[in-house]
């Protein structure tokens, strides 16, 4: 037997890691599974608590968790614990703070999930006086997320929470289609 059957026969006996679906195509019901799948991966990566703690916290199957966690859920087999990969590419669907107010923006980024997490803290900080408009301002002037820079004008924020455009139930934007 040639040297190339050879490599071509062990190729084929390799587990393959099964692709999430695209976000895109997911229902409305779906996603929200995608979305909490996403923030058990965070928890498992911030060790939150056991892998049947947090599927019961999260309301998941692991098989469900499985299917949309996708190649960042790791180990689980053969007495192994479960655990997340060290930085995903997830969808998110997350409000971006402009001068006209939070608009809806898709990212892929971790990083850019948690800055913006960072960002939303300190500006309820801002509105309920724990935070200064000096500190505010020289911790997030000049500082782009997803290639834009944030509203860092501590007098525009105040005007608009005055105003009630700030509504801040929750930082995931329910996003139909931004792309």
């Amino acid at each position: 037997m040639s040297s190339k059957r050879k490599r071509k026969k062990s190729r084929t006996n390799q587990a393959r890691t099964k692709r999430t679906p695209r976000y895109s195509a997911l229902s409305v019901r779906q996603r929200d599974k995608y979305d909490r799948t996403t923030n058990l991966i965070t928890d498992v990566r911030g060790r939150k608590g056991s892998w049947p703690e947090l599927l019961r916290k999260h309301h998941l199957a692991s098989r469900t968790a499985r299917k949309y966690g996708g190649r960042d859920l790791l180990g689980g087999g053969r007495g192994n614990p479960v655990r997340a990969s060290k930085s995903d590419r997830r969808v998110r669907d997350l409000l971006f703070p402009m001068a006209t107010g939070d608009v809806p923006i898709r990212t892929r980024s971790s990083r850019d999930a948690t800055k913006l997490s960072d960002y939303y803290n300190d500006r309820e900080k801002l509105l309920y006086g724990k935070l200064s408009m000096a500190e505010f301002e020289a911790k997030w002037r000049g500082v782009r997320i997803t290639g834009k820079e944030v509203l860092a004008d501590a007098g525009a924020i105040l005007e608009m929470a005055d105003a009630d455009v700030l509504k801040m139930e929750n930082l995931y934007a329910s996003v139909e289609s931004t792309e």
